[in-house]
């Protein structure tokens, strides 16, 4: 296969009241592989005025238009369609993440578009499982509350993997009966642009569904103050989190924000230390670390402390091999972009500059095709203690931080003391032990010997800390009402 075969040469269109549409100002943008760092592709570039443009057009869908007065069971059909026409695309979509987004095919094709199409086959399952509930009183009055959708919701997604995690959040929004205008990340915006056709063939109405290019300070911001946006949701760094606060402010709009984290993954040492090392490899490197719930403190046990560093180091030397995203013999990811290639190099080299021990990894790629792409080593520090900047702070790349600990009340203690509250691990053989820590990990997504489980969608976890705002789930596109029925005659109100 060809992979250019499946690549459009005119520029990529945005989406808008059920027409692809270029941009207002025309401008396009360059699509790069991170790999090779060559421009393979150009999508139309958004501004405020196609912004403008999709909320008009999703506040018309909501509120005059049949998706959010549809039957529950006709929403679904539409979504069980778009899963069918998905999985036609499959090759198409998970082409365009191994171009734009740095995912090896294997992984787009066989991991993330799968997880995408069940996306689509789950919320058309939930979209008529939705469950109010009846409050009966003991002063004449009946009470149910039921669940209904919030209006238009701009989601903002991100670069790390825009794709599987749009397809999750966007069939969420839409099987909750809200229209959206979508903001693709400005690293990977192909596969959310070409999503908008999967959804136009599955007969969605025009205007539900809209995607706009363009920076999060100008298209982000600008949907984040809209007044005719009644939720904003995104997933991304903490400070730009807070950015969407600030903006959301001034018309208290509903918000979930899904941000950053710096996990904890805990090793005992009753633990097999040869299997469990890989786990603690395979925590802070799938992706290349490119994923927010990253296992990158590694807190291991003082008395295996030296043979488990030992056995990652050999792990990580050994299968991790990194290469042509389309080659099946490669299987570690390059970095998103040049500059955020930098930004870990320069966490990598306040590692060493502050005293950790480097294990493996650490040094660039200075030949060959590496060099040309945004690679980054698997890279190990031993040694790390809780005031190292590569402890605190979220590094966003294949780097794992490992540091040692004696007691459960110590591991608990290392585990709590960041700002984030996103994920976490432990390992042991314990049970009892292992649910304790898991209960004691101040976050909302807790693995027991496992890391990266399946089931995301059907127990999706919630940040703590400065990791998120908001509940996880279908609901976290609904607003809830109750009403109070009346059931006796001849009541008066009290005088």
């Amino acid at each position: 296969m060809n992979p250019m075969d499946l690549v459009s040469k005119d520029p990529y269109k945005l989406y808008i009241n059920g027409e692809y549409v270029p941009s207002v100002s025309g401008k396009t943008q360059d699509c790069v592989n991170p790999a090779t760092n060559e421009v393979f592709a150009k999508a139309y570039y958004g501004d405020v005025a196609d912004a403008e443009l999709a909320v008009k057009a999703a506040r018309k869908a909501f509120d005059e238009g049949p998706w959010g007065k549809m039957a529950a069971r006709d929403r679904s059909k539409i979504l069980l369609k778009a899963a069918q026409i998905m999985e036609r695309r499959a090759d198409e979509f998970a082409t365009l993440e191994a171009l734009e987004c740095g995912y090896h095919y294997g992984s787009a094709r066989y991991y993330c578009v799968p997880m995408a199409v069940d996306a689509f086959n789950f919320f058309a399952g939930k979209a008529r499982d939705l469950e109010g509930k009846v409050v009966p009183s003991d002063y004449g009055t009946l009470n149910y509350v039921t669940w209904n959708p919030v209006g238009v919701v701009a989601e903002i997604l991100p670069w790390n993997g825009p794709y599987l995690m749009g397809c999750q959040k966007i069939n969420a929004i839409l099987a909750a009966g809200n229209t959206c205008v979508i903001k693709p990340p400005s690293w990977g915006v192909l596969s959310l642009l070409q999503l908008a056709g999967v959804y136009e063939e599955a007969g969605l109405p025009a205007g539900v569904f809209n995607v706009v290019t363009g920076s999060g300070g100008s298209v982000g911001s600008y949907l984040t103050k809209h007044p005719d946006v009644d939720m904003v949701a995104m997933t991304g760094g903490t400070s730009t989190g807070r950015s969407v606060i600030q903006d959301s402010a001034e018309h208290i709009k509903d918000i979930a924000l899904e941000l950053g984290g710096k996990s904890p993954n805990i090793f005992f040492e009753d633990v097999d230390v040869k299997t469990a090392a890989k786990w603690a490899v395979w925590g802070f490197t799938n992706h290349s670390g490119q994923i927010c719930v990253s296992g990158t403190r590694v807190l291991v046990q003082r008395s295996i402390y030296e043979e488990f560093i030992e056995e990652m180091r050999k792990f990580a030397a050994e299968k991790w091999i990194p290469g042509d995203t389309f080659d099946f013999s490669t299987n570690m990811d390059p970095l998103i972009s040049k500059a955020h290639a930098e930004t870990v190099w320069n966490y990598i080299e306040k590692g060493k500059a502050e005293g950790a021990r480097l294990v493996c990894g650490g040094e660039r790629f200075t030949e060959g095709q590496l060099a040309k792409g945004n690679f980054v080593p698997v890279t190990i520090f031993a040694d790390v203690t809780p005031d190292m900047t590569i402890f605190q702070e979220e590094i966003f790349g294949p780097v794992g931080c490992v540091t040692p600990f004696d007691t459960e009340e110590e591991a608990l203690a290392l585990a709590n003391g960041t700002v984030y509250g996103l994920a976490g691990a432990v390992f042991t053989k314990d049970l009892k032990r292992g649910i304790r820590v898991a209960e004691g990990i101040k976050g909302g997504q807790i693995y027991v010997n496992n890391y990266f489980s399946k089931g995301m969608i059907e127990s999706p976890g919630t940040g703590w800390k400065e990791s998120g705002l908001g509940v996880a789930g279908m609901t976290k596109y609904m607003i809830s009402k109750t009403v109070f029925i009346e059931t006796v005659d001849g009541t008066v109100p009290p005088l």
